[in-house]
């Protein structure tokens, strides 16, 4: 009598079946996908690989390891390199630098980077926290015992599998040598092959951890890589060894195992937490979409994929890449490509300024954008540009469309009759970091000061951009004061946290304010945000005094947090600005404090 699925899941409940011989299983079950280079004992013989035909690509032996350069010095990393000090970015390429660690201690930067924000609501933070993970650089002092068995590269790696850079994870990969691994390394490896489609490459991955992996992760990949090959049976007998592992349910996973043996099932949008790149991977193989209800629940790598898949609904691939934008994890250019996905009848561009618009959300911001793009004359084009601007402040949408919208807004040139656009158009260019091209449209506003009303009014608005940027002879065209005073429409507390905000970023940056903080105090301003620590502050201000670059960026992420400098003290935001700007960056300095102006209204 042959032996069934049934009758295999009666024998393992009578308590015969344990953990490690459901791991044996599954590495039998593994060599239908053919040997694995990367496993350290093969426990079966051998069997004769698949037929190409079966399998997306050629699956290597190895994972190459590319020498890289530290320092000038040429160093093979499967010799006796340190893993902890590859990394992907040399200076030239947006590294820290190789010395970026020097005078900090090793238990220091490991603490540092475990307390690391998984997500910035800022373009500033995700790139500097990119750039802190991914530089090569030489080890931290061994001045102190690490408390942990994890490796500084283990960790660096988990962080930016948190930030869901996949791309950037599996870059990283290709400079490491698969042997060095241990079973969480293996684990982001094989994501960062999956969410970059090398499908074969993670499947070698997995079948390599199978037989000695503890985590229930490895035969949930085998689950999927025995679907990648076709092989439906021996994925259900995977899935059903995964049920009687005692793990916690993964209904989502589930789901899409039954899709992809041919069920006909619905995605139900159950979820046992967040959806991670081996149900992405899954789900695409299967042809089966997500669940809208598990938007909010995706790995940020997943969201990005949902981003780009054409597979997806529009609607919901705008959304996703608009909170994407709006936070500084995407690209413009990105959400731009998908508003073009929008289709308007030539009235409703023709209605873009002036006229009666009946679209909303993301349809008219694709309309505004579609108007503009189509609109060759400078002043038309500016009055579709100021438009959607003034919608997009409105709709509390205007630092997203400010971030969509620059590249046009750079097409235009500063002309004597569009001194009604400098401010839009200045602070738009200020955000965007064009700061030449903004400070052009500020010197024209100055220029017509005396004959229009509205270019005094736009020199006073955009001067407080001037001089966070770093505007040479900016400070005479205006001063703190003659900039509150213009102010209208805006309630006192607000204005005077404004007024705070705006002092502390240009004392950071060194720009003389001619407003001293007693003037400020006696004004009784509540400062938005939590008050921040003062371990973290006195620490930060410590780092700054060393010179320790790398501290000093990892302290700064931790004091912005998640919600990044919107809603950052005005103490802490311009520690966190001073303290980037005296180790040499400053670039995000100045970035940072204009993100922080647009963000609180200015």
């Amino acid at each position: 009598m042959p032996f069934t699925l049934s009758k295999f899941g009666k024998w393992a409940k009578s308590g015969k079946f344990c953990k490690a011989a459901l791991r044996f299983s599954v590495a039998a079950l593994a060599v239908g996908i053919g040997g694995s280079a990367y496993a350290q004992t093969q426990l079966i013989p051998q069997q004769p690989a698949p037929s190409p035909s079966v399998t997306e690509s050629p699956v290597p032996s190895t994972i190459e390891s590319n020498p890289i350069s530290s320092g000038g010095i040429q160093v093979d990393s499967l010799g006796g390199l340190d893993l902890d000090s590859i990394g992907t970015l040399s200076p030239g390429q947006g590294g820290l630098g190789y010395d970026m660690w020097r005078q900090s201690s090793l238990q220091d930067v490991f603490s540092l980077i475990t307390q690391m924000p998984v997500s910035y609501n800022s373009a500033v933070g995700n790139n500097l926290a990119k750039r802190l993970l991914l530089s090569s650089a030489g080890r931290p002092l061994d001045d102190k015992p690490l408390q942990s068995a994890q490796s500084l590269l283990s960790l660096r790696l988990e962080k930016l599998a948190e930030l869901g850079a996949y791309t950037d994870l599996d870059n990283l990969f290709q400079r490491i040598p698969t042997r060095s691994d241990n079973e969480q390394q293996a684990r982001y490896r094989s994501d960062s092959l999956l969410m970059t489609g090398k499908n074969g490459d993670a499947c070698q991955v997995i079948r390599g951890m199978s037989a000695t992996g503890k985590d229930s992760y490895w035969i949930r990949g085998m689950v999927y890589c025995h679907f990648l090959q076709k092989q439906v049976d021996q994925a259900l007998l995977s899935l059903d060894l995964l049920r009687e592992t005692g793990e916690d349910a993964d209904p989502l996973f589930e789901e899409l195992a039954l899709a992809a043996s041919g069920a006909n099932i619905k995605i139900s949008g159950k979820s046992a937490g967040r959806v991670e790149p081996i149900h992405w991977a899954l789900a695409a193989l299967s042809g089966a979409q997500l669940s809208e209800d598990l938007d909010n629940f995706l790995n940020p790598g997943v969201r990005n994929a949902l981003i780009q898949s054409e597979n997806y609904p529009l609607e919901r691939r705008v959304y996703a890449a608009e909170a994407a934008v709006t936070s500084g994890v995407l690209s413009p250019d990105v959400l731009i490509d998908l508003y073009s996905g929008y289709a308007f009848e030539p009235e409703e561009i023709d209605a873009a300024v002036g006229g009666q618009i009946k679209r909303e959300g993301p349809a008219l911001r694709a309309l505004f954008l579609q108007a503009a793009q189509l609109q060759a004359v400078p002043a038309a084009r500016a009055e579709i540009v100021k438009a959607a601007l003034d919608q997009a402040a409105e709709d509390g949408t205007g630092f997203l469309m400010s971030r969509v919208i620059a590249d046009l807004v750079t097409e235009i040139p500063h002309s004597s009759d569009l001194t009604w656009f400098a401010l839009p158009a200045g602070r738009t260019l200020y955000l965007a970091g064009q700061r030449e091209r903004a400070d052009a449209w500020l010197l024209l506003a100055r220029q017509y000061m005396l004959s229009e009303e509205t270019a005094a009014a736009n020199l006073t608005s955009l001067w407080p951009y001037a001089r966070l940027s770093g505007m040479e002879g900016g400070e005479r065209y205006g001063t703190l004061k003659g900039w509150a005073s213009a102010q209208s429409g805006i309630g006192p507390e607000v204005l005077n946290q404004q007024l705070v905000m705006l002092r502390s970023c240009m004392q950071a940056l060194g720009e003389n304010t001619r407003l001293s903080w007693g003037e400020l105090a006696s004004l009784e301003i509540a400062s938005p945000g939590l008050a921040p620590s003062a371990a973290l502050l006195y620490g930060l201000k410590d780092a700054q005094n060393g010179g320790r670059l790398a501290e000093v960026v990892l302290l700064s992420l931790i004091i912005l947090g998640e919600e990044g400098p919107s809603d950052t003290h005005s103490l802490a935001l311009g520690g966190v600005v001073e303290a980037l700007y005296s180790v040499g960056l400053q670039d995000e300095a100045r970035s940072l404090a204009i993100e922080a102006a647009v963000l609180s209204g200015i």
